[in-house]
Formats: C-alpha cells, sequence, structure tokens
C-alpha cells in the first residue's frame, strides 16, 4: 500500500499496488509512478542509492 498528496482530492490517499504505472531502478535510486483514482499521476524516488563501483587502478 502506498499513500500519497494527491492535489485533485485535496487530501491523502491510500492506494494499492494496482496502481503502480511505472517502476525504474535507476543508479540514483528507485523511480515509482502511481496513478490515482482520479487521474492524477504522482512520481515518487526512494530506495538507496547503488553503490559506488569500484574502478581498478
Amino acid at each position: 500500500m502506498f499513500v500519497i498528496d494527491c492535489p485533485t482530492h485535496g487530501s491523502r490517499v491510500l492506494l494499492s499496488e494496482r496502481r503502480i504505472r511505472s517502476l525504474r531502478n535507476t543508479d540514483t535510486g528507485v523511480l515509482l509512478a502511481l496513478e490515482c483514482y482520479c487521474g492524477h499521476v504522482e512520481k515518487i524516488s526512494t530506495g538507496r542509492r547503488a553503490p559506488a563501483r569500484h574502478v581498478p587502478e
């Protein structure tokens, strides 16, 4: 379950995993797009940063 602040509703909305529209793992973290029941799409950046890659000398 996810909680977003929906500007259309003017309140917090509880969304299930069925409302996930995209999920991408990047070097800067996880990018998540959730669609509210009203159609508003909330984009969230979360997760840990990827560890620095060791470059051999």
